[in-house]
């Protein structure tokens, strides 16, 4: 079992030390039952209304924020993604639909882009109130009126959806559950309070430059269903895990996909988000996992810094997905890295008119910057990942038209 390491990270002010008290308020009652499971722990402190890291309203993308995703690094990123919904929308018609939409800068992108011929509607499901908040400010902001009247934010799933639905990085901050191997036995691991479940005064806990004594990594049997989910994974492998082997599996995945399978009557659901094929994931030297926090551009594995206040994030198992998509109804349409996604959907002509369209020297340096950081391999172009999956739709897309990777799933 791992346990999370004191590493130097910057202290959070006295407004947000607040609101992680609030938090650890609520971890504290959900504790004295006993021990959670660490899905429960990572939906909490990123979800509890009001209070979770998602649900609260600090800056998290960004350089003012916790990380830096693709729209945010460069517009390229979108006009690329909008080249691949343009070739299905002018096969089937229809909508986009964007999950989980962060600071809305894809959702400017990709409709700036399509200007010309837009879908009929860009619909956001958005769970944080704050998170719409703001897209609706940017996008009102930048977009002429007329194209900014097709965008609407909806509560829950659409029915009978007819288009592209977009997941950028949406999968990998769903709550994953953390198994380790110890002799013949699966253990489930879980998150217990770090003085046998008795509570603490909240401001010791929030003493010192990282709070990681209120809470503790505790293992129990893992209930069947984990132990089934392990043992088909180790199966596969063809191995089981060596002793002391931790890592996660994300059982939210399959019921994530399954509510989008029976949404969508026709169309594809793009996927792109950092992760690996399951031969690739549970590999011998990734005998720790994947589990990461972010925390203003801080990488580290500390998941009990300031609950609330710093991301938690896992990596995706594409074959999972795969077999979840297929359960679903959908059919694999093309898996490949970012790289090869935005070279087939032409990222190299359209920097070529960004940067034809450049005044200055400057501004040329700097979108050659934003486009190595999106393509090479030491950047994102080979640690994100591309999936393609069709509803009532097996037509081949641009996007995958080459480097297609569908064979390592």
């Amino acid at each position: 079992m791992v346990t999370p390491t004191a590493t130097s990270l910057p202290r959070p002010d006295d407004i947000a030390v607040q609101h992680s008290q609030q938090l650890l308020g609520v971890l504290h009652k959900q504790l004295d039952a006993g021990a959670m499971s660490f899905a429960q722990y990572m939906q909490t402190v990123l979800y509890e209304p009001g209070l979770g890291y998602y649900m609260a309203g600090a800056q998290k993308f960004g350089s003012r924020g916790d990380f830096i995703t693709a729209p945010e690094v460069s517009d390229l990123f979108g006009q690329c993604i909008a080249a691949q919904c343009r070739e299905v929308l002018d096969l089937i018609g229809g909508s986009i639909l964007e999950l989980g939409a962060g600071s809305g800068r894809l959702a400017l992108s990709v409709l700036s882009s399509l200007s010309d011929a837009p879908p009929e509607q860009y619909c956001i499901l958005e769970p944080s109130a704050e998170l719409a908040l703001r897209q609706k400010q940017l996008l009102q902001q930048h977009l002429p009126e007329t194209l900014f009247a097709r965008v609407t934010w909806l509560d829950a799933l659409p029915e009978n959806f007819v288009g592209v639905c977009l997941a950028n990085e949406v999968m990998d901050a769903l709550p994953v559950e953390l198994f380790t191997r110890q002799g013949d036995q699966i253990h489930q691991v879980c998150i217990d309070l770090s003085n046998g479940g008795q509570s603490k005064n909240l401001n010791d806990d929030l003493t010192g430059d990282i709070c990681s004594n209120a809470f503790k990594y505790v293992t129990q049997a893992a209930p069947e269903s984990l132990q089934n989910l392990v043992a088909a994974i180790e199966a596969e492998l063809g191995t089981p895990f060596e002793s002391g082997y931790q890592s996660e599996v994300c059982t939210l995945l399959a019921p994530w996909v399954s509510s989008l399978g029976k949404a969508i009557k026709k169309g594809v659901l793009l996927l792109s988000d950092y992760g690996y094929p399951r031969q690739e994931y549970y590999l011998p030297e990734r005998r720790s996992g994947t589990l990461a926090c972010y925390y203003q551009h801080h990488f580290h594995d500390n998941v009990f810094y300031y609950p609330g206040l710093q991301d938690i994030t896992a990596h995706v198992d594409f074959t999972r997905v795969v077999e979840a998509g297929s359960a679903a109804g959908f059919a694999l349409l093309g898996y490949t890295s970012q790289t090869g996604f935005l070279l087939n959907t032409g990222i190299s002509t359209l920097a070529a008119k960004n940067i034809a369209a450049c005044k200055t020297e400057l501004e040329q340096l700097s979108l050659a910057k934003e486009i190595k950081t999106l393509t090479l391999p030491g950047e994102m172009g080979e640690r994100f990942q591309f999936m393609a999956l069709g509803k009532n739709l097996t037509s081949a897309l641009h996007g995958f038209a080459a480097q297609d990777l569908s064979h390592r799933l």
